[in-house]
């Protein structure tokens, strides 16, 4: 280690705890023998693949950190090596943003919670957690707390972990709570020095907003401190139905209509597949309508609706109930696809994503969707039923104040943005190159921009979009990640074009 990279040895915060409803999860042995660094423990040459098994890598090593500490060996072990470091978690991402051949960490082990905070208005609450904490985690630890707390708007999927939710910009359906990242009040990261650097919006708000989606490109995230609201003082009516596309999509005042359904609830979610019925080509001619508001009224049995017939005829939908019922936020804002209840967690999927900024009336949206069910249902038939795995899935946010996200708008904050994902089975042939496609159309068309963790990196042209379109924020990002990570540790070739200062 060079003396003017000097390890800052910061004490492991006594405060942090494993959350009480969470068991730790053993370290992952992937086949070859553990070794060990100053504590901490590592595999060297096994092989990674993701969540859907869509990507791969082998790793010089592969970390398993348990403390800050940990975090400061593996970088000064780096620095030593010169290597390039990047983080993964439970691998839920399709974008290359984990792959190095150099130094994996799974930050895993690091999923302590700590006993959440109140601000000094009663309502305003905050918890802070180490990256390696999934939802389901704090979830059930918020739920326990005296009063029971939760975040206003979540991801969907329940064993996402927080360290790719923060570092990507995941969001929700709330159509106020923005991404996950716009709740947080302060971040710690460890950078390519082996320091610990505490980003908050008074101490420095350009440095603080791009940490808030950092890409992996400041270094290893430690914690992150996030708002909460109290459960009592926040329930959600969820309200499914089975729609006739022609209500909302068809005549001259569709956009309109759209909009101000969408303008009175606080979540609104659209779910589309390409067929009518099961294992048959008809076009379907309805979607799945989710909204969610906020009400007062008494939580209601969650099995209020479980004996209802499945309204669709899929089976991957059989737990869509049509109907109303009152329920906490994680509840709610967290549901199964499967009758079963195995969950969105379960199907290896692939999930390209982006969006755009809806004009006044929606008009734009309109004829994005109706487009995309044409597109989309062509696409499906044409191999049936090899490609009968395909689903659309719809949500709506305000623009994100962080400057890295795919929803920032500097000039109209309170613009309303649509992500769309385009989902497909994993071994639906050709769904990479449609969805690509697809998404560069949207890119010219709309100025829609990628979901970072989603496919994107094959879309065509993209690199150069990216880098017309994000070129001031591009340009902080690098002033802060400069002052963080002069070595360029944590780039890989995800971000490497990307980020290349010059004139395109």
């Amino acid at each position: 280690m060079t003396t003017d990279n000097p390890i800052v040895n910061t004490p492991t915060p006594t405060s942090l705890k494993p959350a009480a409803a969470v068991e730790e999860e053993p370290t992952v042995m992937l086949g070859s023998p553990m070794a060990i660094v100053d504590g901490v423990s590592f595999s060297s040459g096994d092989n990674w693949t993701n969540w859907a098994n869509s990507l791969s890598a082998t790793p010089e090593r592969l970390f398993y950190p348990n403390t800050l500490e940990d975090l400061q060996v593996i970088i000064r072990e780096a620095t030593e090596n010169k290597k390039k470091v990047r983080c993964v978690g439970n691998g839920h991402s399709w974008s290359g943003t984990a792959i190095t051949q150099d130094y994996m960490v799974s930050i895993n082990n690091m999923n302590r919670i700590e006993k959440p905070v109140k601000g000094k208005d009663d309502e305003e609450w905050t918890v802070t957690i180490e990256m390696g904490v999934e939802v389901k985690e704090l979830d059930e630890y918020l739920r326990k707390h005296d009063p029971p707390l939760a975040l206003a708007s979540n991801v969907m999927p329940t064993d996402i972990r927080y360290g790719g939710i923060l570092t990507m910009g995941c969001h929700g359906a709330g159509l106020d709570s923005k991404t996950v990242s716009d709740t947080l009040t302060e971040i710690t990261i460890v950078n390519a020095y082996g320091e610990l650097h505490i980003y908050s919006e008074a101490d420095d708000a350009e440095a603080f907003n791009i940490a808030c989606i950092n890409l992996g490109l400041l270094g290893i995230i430690y914690t992150a401190t996030l708002k909460l609201v109290p459960m009592s003082q926040y329930r959600l009516r969820a309200i499914d139905s089975y729609e006739p596309l022609a209500n909302y999509f068809e005549g001259p005042g569709a956009g309109l209509k759209l909009k101000e359904m969408v303008l009175k609830n606080d979540s609104t979610e659209i779910l589309y597949w390409p067929h009518d019925k099961f294992l048959q080509t008809e076009r379907n001619p309805h979607f799945w309508l989710k909204q969610w508001r906020r009400t007062l009224d008494p939580v209601e049995d969650l099995d209020k609706l479980k004996n209802q017939p499945p309204a669709v005829d899929h089976p991957a939908f059989a737990a869509f109930k049509v109907g109303e019922i009152v329920k906490e936020i994680p509840d709610a804002v967290h549901f199964d696809v499967t009758e079963d209840g195995e969950g969105t967690g379960e199907a290896k999927l692939f999930d390209a994503s982006a969006g755009f900024k809806l004009a006044p009336d929606f008009s734009n949206f309109v004829e994005c969707f109706n487009d995309l069910v044409e597109k989309n249902h062509a696409f499906s038939t044409s191999e049936f039923p090899s490609r009968i795995a395909t689903c659309l899935e719809v949500r709506f946010i305000r623009a994100s104040s962080k400057m890295m996200s795919f929803v920032h708008d500097a000039e109209e904050p309170e613009a309303i943005y649509c992500m769309i994902n385009i989902l497909g089975g994993r071994e639906t042939p050709g769904f990479v190159e449609y969805s690509q496609g697809v998404l560069s159309g949207w890119i010219d068309k709309y100025n829609a921009k990628p979901h970072w963790a989603k496919l994107w990196e094959q879309i065509p042209g993209v690199i150069p979009a990216l880098r017309r379109e994000y070129k001031d924020r591009l340009a902080v990002l690098n002033r802060v990640r400069k002052t963080q990570d002069p070595f360029d540790m944590f780039v890989n070739d995800t971000w490497r074009l990307l980020l290349e200062e010059r004139e395109d």
